[in-house]
């Protein structure tokens, strides 16, 4: 009886190890199969020679290039190609005009290779659409008018910048809120000799006291800077826009009138005029 008993766990301890042996070969036979194959040096050295000869470069080169983009180099500019790569980081004057030549070529391939298939291009579009209009010029009339105004305002600005000479003051009558005057006296600032003489004097209309002068120029980012060097003033208007709109000939209608005062006297400008 008690053989028998024996027996049986003995026949029990078999089975559970015989179990576990085959739980895990099956495990390490499903994690083998799973585990990439690794390259071989054969493999990666023909690589290696392919990629080269795509760039004109010998395996030597290219695995230089491999080096420096592991580098500091590869981390901010993952994308830079092997000539660029090993052309700043060249150990002579003869390596550097040698990988000049092979980007200037490359570049000169692709150029060519980029303009021959836009003439393709053209043409297959042409033939499949021949009345149909690549480029409807009529679109771009708002463009081209607005490209001319800035072309128009660049001469009026130099031809202005040439009329003014040191000691002149620009007078500028800015409402209480208007978004166009710091730009307005950002340029107007641009146009004037850089001297304490020269300058531009904001008066601000409807002003009660300094305090509302002093919360305009907060309101409206005015830089400490330039009032600090005297190339801008701030000031309340107490009557001087009217008096100089009556000895004025011209009376444009502006929400900011400018004025300029050169010995003395005071000539109202225009923002044409001005190129602003």
């Amino acid at each position: 009886m008690n053989h028998q008993r024996t027996l049986a766990i003995g026949l029990i301890l078999l089975s559970s190890i015989s179990g576990a042996a085959i739980a895990d070969t099956h495990e390490a036979v499903t994690h083998t199969s799973q585990t990439p194959g690794t390259e071989t040096p054969i493999s990666r050295t023909i690589e290696i020679r392919t990629l080269a000869k795509r760039w004109g470069l010998d395996e030597e080169e290219y695995q230089r290039y491999l080096d420096l983009m592991r580098g500091p180099l590869g981390k901010w500019n993952p994308g830079l190609d092997p000539l660029l790569a090993l052309g700043m980081f060249a150990e002579s004057p003869q390596e550097e005009q040698r990988y000049a030549e092979l980007y200037a070529q490359q570049e000169f391939d692709l150029t060519g290779r980029t303009l021959q298939f836009q003439q393709a291009y053209r043409a297959a579009f042409e033939r499949l659409f021949p009345n149909a209009k690549m480029l409807d010029h009529r679109l771009l009339a708002p463009y081209f008018a607005h490209q001319q105004q800035k072309s128009a305002m660049k001469d009026a600005k130099r031809l202005a910048q040439k009329r003014f000479v040191d000691g002149d003051r620009l007078l500028l009558f800015v409402p209480p809120n208007c978004r166009e005057c710091l730009p307005v006296i950002n340029r107007l600032m641009g146009l004037l000799p850089s001297t304490q003489q020269s300058g531009v004097d904001v008066y601000v209309r409807d002003a009660q006291d300094d305090g509302a002068v002093r919360a305009w120029a907060n309101a409206h980012a005015i830089k400490t800077t330039w009032i600090n060097g005297r190339h801008l003033t701030l000031n309340r208007d107490e009557g001087l826009l009217q008096r100089l709109k009556s000895q004025s000939t011209v009376s444009p209608a502006d929400a900011m009138p400018i004025f300029l005062k050169r010995d003395g006297r005071f000539f109202q400008l225009n923002r044409e005029s001005l190129g602003i």
